[in-house]
């Protein structure tokens, strides 16, 4: 019984090894070219820093906003888009690149020869994380329902009780 298990298992790999053949073949002649996976990889990462950044303005050539306390300028110098103070390169070999603001998204509209590329980088409306709380961070009085929880005495915090 093992041994018509094995042919019928060699019968059918013996079947299936030319359509596999022309498979690989026909996809190796595929045209790949690398760079739109790596400008696709670089982009992601502007994303992200862009994601925690604030202040954001969008003009046709540059984008500015403030990370960290730091103002940055997103451009384009010598066919590639860097982002400066310092010299963080995202995309190289530029033709021709711009910023568009469409509603509350950010797009960097560029050319590499004769394609043209338009991609989502950011929110045009930014990312506050006062927005996340409703907690005020200025003075020491609760919000909502925190204020019946508990009161300060001199010895410390009491449950309103007494207890």
């Amino acid at each position: 019984m093992n041994m018509i298990r094995n042919l019928a298992g060699l019968l059918i790999i013996l079947f299936l090894l030319p359509i596999a053949m022309c498979a690989f073949s026909f996809t190796a002649s595929l045209p790949f070219t690398y760079t739109e996976v790596f400008d696709e990889l670089s982009l992601h990462q502007l994303r992200e820093t862009l994601l925690i950044s604030y202040d954001m303005e969008a003009g046709y050539d540059a984008l500015t906003f403030s990370l960290r306390n730091r103002d940055f300028i997103l451009s384009k110098v010598n066919d590639k888009l860097i982002l400066h103070p310092g010299t963080q390169i995202f995309l190289a070999g530029v033709d021709e690149l711009h910023f568009e603001e469409r509603g509350t998204v950010i797009y960097v509209c560029y050319r590499k020869g004769t394609k043209e590329y338009e991609r989502a980088i950011a929110s045009a409306r930014g990312f506050y994380l006062d927005s996340f709380s409703d907690c005020d961070v200025h003075d020491d009085v609760a919000d909502c329902d925190e204020g019946g929880l508990y009161h300060q005495s001199g010895s410390g915090l009491q449950e309103p009780d007494g207890g």
